[in-house]
């Protein structure tokens, strides 16, 4: 169950990366890709990988919560129950509340929802990042 429970962890990690390129591979098209011409091949590559990532946005997103809620599940039940982990896991279900609100009743607009949504996936980010380092210490 230890090796189920860290694939979970891990699965939950990926699903929640996958999201959160949504931000950068706009930035990167706007910046960049979009000044191509419409004949070049990096631009039509690029294209269809960004329409997937931002079409899929909130179903790795809401893989993330499902798959940290079974990660938890198997912690408590089998392992041990990290701090850091519970304030990562439930900033990772805020983040997850805002986008959807935006979803489902502020679609289209970019008002301060929005930004709050943007900065508590930055926050998740980082305490993702620090509940590893600290996990291996």
């Amino acid at each position: 169950m230890a090796v189920l429970g860290k694939f979970m962890g891990t699965l939950t990690g990926l699903l929640f990366f996958l999201a959160l390129l949504n931000y950068p591979v706009k930035w990167i098209n706007k910046r960049w890709i979009h000044n191509l011409p419409k004949t070049s091949r990096v631009k039509s590559v690029y294209t269809s990988i960004m329409k997937t990532l931002v079409q899929k946005h909130r179903f790795f997103a809401f893989g993330a919560v499902i798959t940290l809620a079974i990660h938890l599940y198997l912690q408590i039940t089998y392992r041990w129950l990290s701090v850091t982990g519970i304030i990562t896991g439930g900033l990772l279900v805020v983040t997850v509340l805002l986008g959807s609100n935006l979803f489902f009743r502020h679609k289209g607009t970019r008002g301060l929802l929005f930004k709050t949504h943007r900065i508590a996936a930055f926050t998740v980010l980082l305490s993702l990042i620090i509940h590893e380092v600290t996990k291996m210490i």
